[in-house]
């Protein structure tokens, strides 16, 4: 029986950790994109998950920018995901300039970053027009 219970543990263990890795590497696993600004989204008041209107901590409140971007990875691979830029009074950003960015297959982790035409590598560029 002891037998039987460590072997069920242990397929339990390589199931749970199989899961766990495949949600991180999906969520955090980053790989580095270009992509071209599209246009500016309206600029709407920033709510929570609960449809609550959010302030800063001394009671301004927050704006939104909710951007759609179509990534080219340097690999080749295109995703599309969403960015939000939010602020008291945040600036939009420019229609038609690249940004670089590390993005997983879920969301922008690190960046967007703006970067002049000549940074962006050819074959990337092409993809994105």
């Amino acid at each position: 029986m002891k037998k039987v219970l460590g072997i069920i543990a242990v397929v339990l263990l390589v199931v749970i950790g199989w899961v766990g890795y495949k949600e991180w590497s999906s969520t955090y696993k980053t790989t580095e994109a270009y992509a071209l600004v599209p246009a500016t989204p309206a600029k709407t008041r920033t709510v929570n998950n609960e449809g609550k209107k959010q302030s800063d901590g001394n009671g301004n409140p927050l704006y939104s920018y909710k951007y759609t971007f179509k990534f080219v990875t340097t690999d080749g691979q295109t995703r599309t995901l969403r960015w939000e830029q939010e602020g008291t009074n945040p600036t939009p950003l420019t229609p038609g300039a690249y940004v670089y960015a590390k993005i997983s297959q879920k969301r922008v982790n690190n960046g967007l970053n703006i970067v002049s035409a000549d940074k962006v590598p050819s074959s990337i560029k092409a993809k994105l027009k």
